[in-house]
């Protein structure tokens, strides 16, 4: 993976960290290590997990979008 593609990996699990999406993730040897709600450690490769995280972002775009939950997005001028 790339620095730049490494570095939107990173920015997409921590905004889905921020916004309650996941518990908490990390790097591992050989890839990332996701946390989520039910207390599962899901291990994955750089390449799974950023397929993993474009997948829960788009969910969460999708859900934001459609007004079914509000972004935490410090900065957000938006009206509810």
């Amino acid at each position: 993976m790339s620095a730049t593609g490494g570095e939107y990996l990173t920015a997409m699990l921590d905004v889905l960290v921020y916004e309650n999406v996941l518990v908490a993730w990390r790097r591992a040897p050989g890839g990332h290590l996701i946390v989520t709600h039910e207390g599962e450690e899901i291990r994955l490769t750089a390449q799974q997990a950023g397929m993993w995280a474009q997948g829960a972002f788009a969910v969460y775009l999708a859900l934001v979008d459609q007004r079914r939950i509000t972004p935490r997005i410090p900065g957000d001028t938006t009206s509810q």
